[in-house]
C-alpha cells in the first residue's frame, strides 16, 4: 500500500483554495504518496474530482469530530489512511493538542498543527501563510496552475456565459445592486448573456440586482459545486466579490474581476494575471465591526464606468483567442481598451 500525507483544512471554499498552492508543493515533495484531505463535502468532492487529492474525508461525516475525540474515535477508512501516513499537515487551532496527540498516537511520523489564523504567519497573503507552515518540510515555489476539470464535469456546464455573483459572505463586502444591474444592461448591449449566480444565502442580493435591471439576466441558484465548476469553466468572464465563488473562478483561470472593499486585497484577493482586482476609495474603518455598521461604503463605490470598460476589455481578449483557435471573426465590442495601475 502507498504511503500517505494529511491534511486538515475546516475552512470554507475560499480559504481552501487559497492552500491549493501549499497543497501542490507538499505533493511535489512526496510524489510517490497519496494526499488524502478533511475539508467540506463539497470542496472535498471537487478537489477529488479533479485529481488534487486521492482520497477526501468530509468534516460532514465526524472525520475532524473523531480525531478530535481520540484513536478509539477514529473511523476504520481514515485509520487505514493514518497508519501509513508520514506526513500530516493541519491548518486549524488545536489548544488543547487533542488532534496533534491523536494522529501521533496513530502512528504519524510529523504533525503540523498551524491555525490560518497564527500571529506566527509573517506573510501578507494567506496563500504565503499557507506555504509558510511547510518551507521546513519543502523549498519549492509556489507555481500557477489551472484547477483541471475533467470532461465530464465540464460537459455539465456546456455554455458561454459571462457570470456574476451578487452575494458574498456579509452583505457589507458587496457592492450597490445598481452598478451590477448597470453592468448587467452593458452586457446585453454587447450581446454577451450576463448570467446571475448565486446560493440560499445570497438571494436578497440576487433579488435587488434583478429589480433594478430594465431586462432580467438568467439567474443559476441552490446548484451544487460540481455544477456551479461545470458552468463556470466555460464562462468568458466572472465578476464577483470576496468570496468563494471568486477564487473558485480565478482556480479555474477564468477571466475574473474581483470586486474588494472592507476586506484587504494584499492579503485576500485571488491572484494571477487573468484577475483584475477593483476598489473603492481606502477603507477608513479600524476593524470589521466598525465595518458592521458604516454608512458610507466608500470603499465598495467602483465607478460604473470603470467596471464596464475593464468586463469589456476582458471580453475582448477571450473573444480574440477563441477567435485564433476556431479562425472565426471576434464579436464586436465597442469599449477602447482601459489600462488600470
Amino acid at each position: 500500500m502507498p504511503r500517505t500525507i494529511f491534511v486538515v483544512h475546516p475552512g470554507g471554499l475560499g480559504d481552501v483554495l487559497l492552500a491549493r498552492p501549499a497543497l501542490r508543493v507538499v505533493q511535489a515533495a512526496f510524489p510517490s504518496h497519496q494526499l488524502g484531505l478533511v475539508a467540506g463535502a463539497e470542496v472535498g468532492r471537487l478537489l477529488h474530482a479533479c485529481g488534487e487529492v486521492a482520497a477526501a474525508f468530509p468534516l460532514e461525516s465526524g472525520a475532524l469530530a473523531g480525531l478530535l475525540a481520540g484513536p478509539a474515535w477514529v473511523a476504520s477508512t481514515l485509520r487505514d489512511w493514518l497508519v501509513r501516513c508520514d506526513l500530516a499537515v493541519c491548518w486549524m487551532a488545536d489548544p488543547e493538542s487533542r488532534l496533534s496527540s491523536t494522529l501521533q498516537g496513530l502512528g504519524v511520523s510529523r504533525v503540523i498543527v498551524r491555525s490560518p489564523a497564527s500571529s506566527a504567519g509573517v506573510g501578507m497573503h494567506q496563500e504565503d501563510r499557507f506555504l509558510e507552515t511547510v518551507r521546513d518540510i519543502v523549498t519549492a515555489e509556489r507555481v500557477e496552475q489551472r484547477l483541471q476539470l475533467p470532461d465530464h464535469l465540464r460537459a455539465r456546464g456546456r455554455a458561454r456565459l459571462a457570470m456574476i455573483h451578487p452575494g458574498s459572505g456579509s452583505p457589507r463586502k458587496c457592492v450597490a445592486p445598481a452598478l451590477l444591474a448597470a453592468l448587467v444592461a452593458r452586457l446585453q448591449a454587447i450581446e454577451v448573456v450576463p448570467v446571475l449566480i448565486g446560493g440560499p444565502a445570497d438571494d436578497g442580493m440576487v433579488a435587488d440586482v434583478v429589480d433594478a435591471c430594465a431586462r432580467p439576466p438568467v439567474i443559476v441558484r441552490d446548484q451544487d459545486l460540481l455544477a456551479v465548476a461545470g458552468q463556470m469553466a466555460h464562462a468568458d468572464l466572472f465578476v464577483g466579490h470576496d468570496s468563494g465563488l471568486t477564487h473558485l473562478a480565478t482556480a479555474l483561470q477564468v477571466p475574473t474581476v474581483a470586486l474588494f472593499g472592507p476586506t484587504d486585497p494584499r492579503r485576500w484577493a485571488p491572484r494571477g494575471p487573468h484577475v483584475t482586482v477593483l476598489t473603492g476609495e481606502p477603507c477608513g474603518c479600524d476593524g470589521w465591526s466598525a465595518v458592521q455598521v458604516c454608512s458610507d461604503q466608500s470603499c465598495l463605490r467602483i465607478p460604473e464606468e470603470t467596471l464596464t470598460m475593464v468586463c469589456e476589455r476582458l471580453l475582448r481578449r477571450a473573444r480574440e483567442v477563441i477567435a485564433r483557435q476556431t479562425e472565426a471573426t471576434p464579436l464586436p465590442c465597442d469599449a477602447p481598451e482601459v489600462m488600470l495601475d
